[in-house]
């Protein structure tokens, strides 16, 4: 069970990878409180149990034809991590920042 303090929310709209970098990166917007560069999110594999991933960098993104600014967090992600987040289909769903976690 997550009882770590919550900093933020980040209302994840989709992730992707990029092997050949070891990175995994989500895309989405801080719904609630703050994010910073060496926090952790927090990705959730059910109701009461998360995956704590330090955060590498935060970017701004714009898309086209859209108004919003958009968040794009950077994980550092070895190839088997990157697999095991691709697997979990992150997306369309919102994960808990925290400053506190494992690495």
């Amino acid at each position: 069970m997550n009882t770590k303090p919550i900093q933020g929310i980040f209302a994840v709209i989709d992730s992707f990878a990029i092997k050949s970098r070891n990175e995994f990166y989500l895309i989405g917007e801080t719904s609630v409180g703050e994010i910073k560069s060496t926090w952790f999110i927090n990705i959730p594999l059910n109701k009461s149990l998360s995956i704590p991933i330090r955060i590498k960098s935060i970017e701004d993104i714009d898309f086209t034809n859209e108004r919003d600014r958009y968040k794009l967090i950077i994980v550092d992600s070895d190839p088997q991590s990157t697999e095991l987040l691709l697997g979990l289909n992150i997306g369309s769903e919102s994960a808990n920042i925290t400053i506190e976690g494992e690495d």
